[in-house]
């Protein structure tokens, strides 16, 4: 396939699934994924943070990592380390069985996602209910693993900008411009990593690799391109001024997370139609894709 028609086929698979967006329920699938990812991702993180209480011990540390983990959540800083913070205090033992049901809790997002991605693939036989737990966890794991690797690299550059060795490096220009781009742009690249993998794993329907990551980079540019024109318009909009505290954090966190499941859901139905228009002629649409024994 030549670079012009390659680009022709990208051009009608965005069409198709702006189309699709619009036509079908991703509007309220994105509703329900930013329903579930309310409850449950304060209980995810906290699962994440009590993991990695060892090396979030000092406070720089600790503000380097709510840095990388809030990139994409236009809401205060402060107030989400005010949160952490009353919840280390308190010394609250969660034990087994709330471990339990918070991992519980956070399978609810995953199996939004599910039920979303399914249908945009036109996948008729869903799994069983047992089955759909289990890839929810899986997923869940996964995505604490990424989260985990990202947080031990931040962690990484913490420690050694703060040794000698680190600081002798930074006095070169071009060592801090690395730096500075890794630091901006690592979250993305994870970011395209972890929507790759939900792009392939979670359809029950067979998926290449090949189709999958061009629909996770463009999710990825996407949201990062939301991100910066929410972080603007909230900056800007005068009409926020009067909500304060708590009340506008959770607002505008759940504004954010409704837009960034829209855009997720976006890049779903780009990636279906992708697939679809690469393994057919472009005037004809494939029968229901063959699910994954």
């Amino acid at each position: 396939m030549t670079p012009t028609e390659e680009l022709r086929l990208t051009g009608r698979a965005a069409w198709r699934g702006l189309v699709e967006l619009v036509n079908s329920n991703d509007l309220t699938h994105a509703a329900s994924i930013a329903y579930y990812a309310l409850l449950s991702l304060f209980p995810f993180l906290l699962l994440i943070i009590s993991l990695l209480g060892s090396i979030t011990a000092s406070e720089e540390q600790r503000l380097a990592v709510l840095t990388f983990v809030f990139r994409y959540f236009p809401t205060r800083l402060d107030f989400v380390a005010s949160q952490l913070d009353a919840f280390r205090q308190t010394r609250l033992q969660v034990g087994v069985a709330g471990s339990l049901a918070l991992i519980w809790s956070s399978l609810g997002v995953f199996g939004a996602i599910t039920s979303a991605v399914n249908e945009a693939w036109g996948v008729e036989k869903q799994r069983s209910f047992l089955r759909h737990r289990m890839v929810s966890f899986l997923m869940l794991v996964a995505a604490g693993l990424v989260m985990v690797v990202g947080l031990i690299l931040v962690t990484a550059i913490q420690v050694a900008e703060a040794s000698w060795f680190g600081a002798m490096l930074l006095r070169f220009a071009w060592l801090q411009a690395v730096q500075t781009w890794m630091f901006r742009y690592l979250a993305t690249i994870i970011l395209i990593f972890g929507v790759g993998l939900v792009f392939y794993f979670i359809p029950n329907a067979k998926t290449r690799f090949r189709d999958v990551w061009v629909g996770a980079a463009l999710t990825g540019i996407l949201w990062r391109v939301a991100f910066s024109g929410f972080s603007w318009y909230l900056a800007r909009n005068s009409r926020m001024a009067f909500i304060q505290g708590s009340i506008a954090a959770v607002v505008v966190f759940l504004l954010w997370i409704y837009v960034s499941s829209v855009i997720l859901m976006y890049g779903v139905e780009f990636t279906a139609a992708y697939a679809r228009l690469r393994r057919h002629r472009p005037d004809e649409m494939p029968a229901a894709p063959t699910p994954r024994v």
